[in-house]
């Protein structure tokens, strides 16, 4: 039988500070699961990419951006969900505020999975699950290098 698979739009603010980058620490409140990410998420009604990122950022985050330039473009297959996201991730310009889960609604989803933000250096997220991947590695190299391109990551199933 075949199952149709729902299609969501994700976008999300990629913010740093002092060769640290801002991540959001996910829990999955059943198997205890644990992952960061930028702040983002889905797209509602007409909002742009860049309007949904800096909501979003504001809610998971407490921050408020200006954002320029989409950096990652990146799918993943959420098996769990049966959806299929399309996520795009763009560098904030500039920010303001301290990091904070503050804003959060309570009886949304995010408030069952979000525990925290903050900023981490690129040793701090040696240890740590980390999406997208590249955030780990080849970032920190173009951006020093003040060499980063728009990239497509490909599609991951999860």
């Amino acid at each position: 039988m075949f199952v149709l698979m729902e299609h969501r739009i994700r976008a999300a603010a990629i913010i740093v500070k002092d060769n640290t980058i801002l991540l959001v620490k996910h829990k999955h409140p059943l198997n205890g699961t644990v992952w960061w990410v930028p702040p983002g998420g889905g797209l509602s009604q007409k909002e742009t990419i860049y309007d949904c990122a800096a909501r979003e950022t504001w809610e998971e985050a407490g921050l408020k951006v200006i954002l320029g330039k989409i950096l990652y473009l990146r799918e993943f297959i959420d098996l769990e969900r049966n959806c299929h996201q399309f996520e795009v991730f763009i560098l904030a310009e500039s920010f303001s505020g301290a990091p904070t889960i503050k804003n959060l609604v309570p009886t949304d989803l995010d408030a069952k999975y979000i525990k925290e933000a903050r900023f981490l250096s690129k040793n701090d997220l040696a240890a740590l699950t980390v999406y997208p991947e590249i955030i780990k590695g080849d970032f920190w190299n173009d951006y020093i290098a003040g060499n980063l391109s728009t990239r497509y990551l490909g599609q991951q199933t999860g």
